[in-house]
């Protein structure tokens, strides 16, 4: 006797990334259409709603750093539901596109031998005179 149920789709393929895209489309509609003017106000989330609907998930690969920023910026903005997985989801995938952008960030400091750093308290004005001592030095002005 043969199975009548379908074998299961993989996770990547065309159907559940179109459905995905419509479900992340309608939560952020719904979330747009919580705050009157957010579509003028957050117009790159504005257009992330068009993108999803024409052309899915996949269009979110393709974005560049600089957009995707401002687009995480503007989800961020607004209150987001916590109990909403295709939302969720979607800020997860911007949060991943925009990682891959990243460039590695280089060490700044090693430290390779058991001294101690000392830390200390300072007043605001003993800080700004340090400050201001040190961006003295930096000029060449004694």
């Amino acid at each position: 006797m043969t199975d009548p149920t379908p074998p299961p789709r993989p996770a990547d393929s065309p159907d559940l990334d179109r459905l995905r895209s419509r479900l992340m489309q309608a939560s952020l509609k719904t979330l747009l259409d919580q705050v009157r003017g957010a579509r003028e106000v957050l117009p790159h989330l504005a257009a992330l709603e068009v993108s999803l609907g024409k052309r899915g998930i996949v269009e979110i690969e393709t974005l560049e750093p600089k957009l995707l920023s401002k687009i995480c910026s503007q989800l961020s903005s607004l209150p987001l539901p916590g109990d909403d997985a295709p939302l969720l989801d979607l800020m997860t995938r911007l949060l991943d596109a925009l990682g891959a952008h990243e460039q590695p960030h280089e060490q700044l400091a090693t430290f390779v031998d058991d001294s101690k750093m000392m830390v200390m308290e300072l007043s605001h004005t003993d800080f700004m005179k340090a400050s201001f001592d040190q961006a003295t030095t930096q000029l060449g002005e004694p």
